[in-house]
């Protein structure tokens, strides 16, 4: 089957009035302008945030998903919330093209979507091995490996009758090679090396949920994912050295205690490890209802510690990645 191409218009696939709203808080934020929407990936190395949100369905926002482009080519996709696979077809991208999946955690608005995509592919021409990354499991989340298996397996797996996705050799499909990442507790470990592409893994902190934040190096360009974390046990720091460009999530506002504070990195803690690390470009995505129209005072706390440039994304913002 072939590819439908990476343009799109953002009229169709996103309301102008979120558009506006999200562009015009990060502008008065004093964030750096977005880089222009609309053929993501064309050249180079680009980054599209597939869904912005979180779990709430009410931010009317994908909930969280990242595809990195190549030369047009869809070839890394992150995680797989609620919403993400129709903004992946949105997107232009196939199935078919990309090279790797990797989860940071199994939380739903991290992965509902990706029984969605496997299905999807049915329809598409693939007969190599995708493989998917993911953290190893403790007493309540099942590991990476048997998440897969708990999905498409047979004969006990909830779609089992796409068990072919999950059976070495079967005819007319491809192989989805699922594997545990399991870092030393401050490790840094290369985790792929392919056709250019390299990534890395480390572990972060989400409450007691096994999570995991990864570096993609793709042509001299980094970017690195935090994943939902705390940001407490210093690994972010030195996963995100240098990188061009660094997705952290913006799901709790300064001043987060309790719970949310347990599980996610207030904006002084994303500025204070964007600054450590020395990263080019931060974006911000993850954005919840309760950080949504705080960008001014979100920002303010980053700036404590961090000048570059800074961007609140958006559903299918692309951002083209310097070396």
């Amino acid at each position: 089957m072939s590819r439908s191409g990476t343009e799109w218009r953002i009229g169709n696939f996103i309301p102008r009035m979120a558009i506006a709203l999200g562009c015009s808080a990060a502008m008065a934020a004093g964030a750096t302008d977005a880089p222009p929407l609309g053929g993501c990936g064309s050249s180079g190395v680009a980054l599209q945030v597939l869904g912005s949100g979180g779990p709430e369905l009410q931010d009317k926002r994908a909930s969280t998903s990242y595809l990195i482009w190549r030369a047009g080519v869809p070839r890394v996709l992150v995680d797989s919330g609620g919403g993400s696979a129709l903004r992946f077809g949105e997107s232009g991208a196939t199935m078919s093209d990309l090279d790797v999946v990797l989860l940071t955690h199994l939380h739903i608005d991290h992965t509902a979507d990706l029984a969605a995509l496997v299905k999807s592919s049915f329809f598409e021409e693939r007969h190599r091995t995708l493989p998917l990354y993911g953290p190893a499991g403790n007493q309540v989340f099942p590991s990476t490996t048997r998440f897969i298996k708990t999905l498409f397996a047979s004969p006990n797996g909830a779609y089992q009758y796409l068990s072919e996705f999950v059976t070495p050799g079967a005819a007319d499909s491809y192989f989805l090679e699922a594997h545990d990442v399991v870092p030393g507790a401050h490790a840094v470990r290369q985790i792929y090396d392919t056709a250019g592409t390299r990534i890395f893994a480390t572990r972060v902190i989400h409450g007691g949920v096994p999570a995991i934040a990864y570096r993609v190096e793709i042509d001299n360009v980094s970017i690195a994912f935090s994943g939902d974390t705390n940001g407490n046990n210093g690994n972010l720091e030195r996963l995100a050295h240098n990188v061009n460009l660094f997705v952290a999530h913006n799901a709790v506002p300064e001043g987060a205690t309790g719970v949310e504070r347990a599980l996610h990195m207030p904006p002084s803690v994303i500025g204070k490890i964007a600054s450590t690390a020395g990263v080019r470009q931060l974006v911000l995505a993850h954005r919840m209802l309760r950080t949504l129209g705080h960008e001014s005072e979100s920002l303010a706390a980053i700036r404590a510690s961090y000048s570059g440039a800074v961007t609140f994304a958006d559903d299918l913002q692309c951002f083209q990645v310097a070396p």
